[in-house]
């Protein structure tokens, strides 16, 4: 695949994000969290956030697409207090398996550094406290996007 296809496969699955996570938003959103729960209004903000960037970022030029984490992007990240580094896959929740280093969007970590920059420090709170974490590439990777599943908040890490 030449690199023109590929950036076309990528902005044409940014377009089925914008659908899915945009248009059908409340759908998702139901799917994987109860009306009552807190976590459900922090996520349609997010979601906001994020396809509002997304509509910006497919009006501008191609480069642009590996200069943020989005949904679909390989990350490699540097420990920066362990001096140690690891690399995994923001993915859609039905697309995640840890062990294979793809995690959801939706699990606490895929959630605080969606939309990093390349370069870009962050401090990311795991349940075992918090730690800082720099941005060292974005890739956009092909990936699926499953739509609506039965699996809800179970398939998020």
């Amino acid at each position: 695949m030449n690199h023109r296809s590929s950036l076309h496969n990528c902005r044409e699955m940014l377009v089925k994000q914008l659908i899915t996570l945009g248009e059908e938003k409340r759908t998702f959103l139901d799917a994987y969290f109860d009306v009552r729960e807190p976590e459900r209004m922090q996520m349609d903000k997010l979601l906001s956030v994020y396809t509002e960037y997304l509509q910006k970022l497919l009006l501008g030029p191609d480069e642009l697409l590996h200069s943020v984490v989005l949904i679909g992007s390989e990350i490699r990240f540097d420990y920066i207090d362990f001096h140690t580094s690891d690399t995994f896959m923001i993915v859609m929740p039905d697309d995640a398996d840890p062990d294979t280093g793809r995690i959801s969007f939706l699990s606490p970590v895929g959630r605080q550094l969606l939309l990093a920059s390349k370069g870009e420090m962050r401090s990311v709170t795991i349940p075992a406290g918090s730690m800082r974490v720099r941005i060292t590439e974005i890739v956009w990777k092909s990936t699926s996007l499953n739509g609506m599943s039965s699996g809800g908040v179970d398939h998020a890490l």
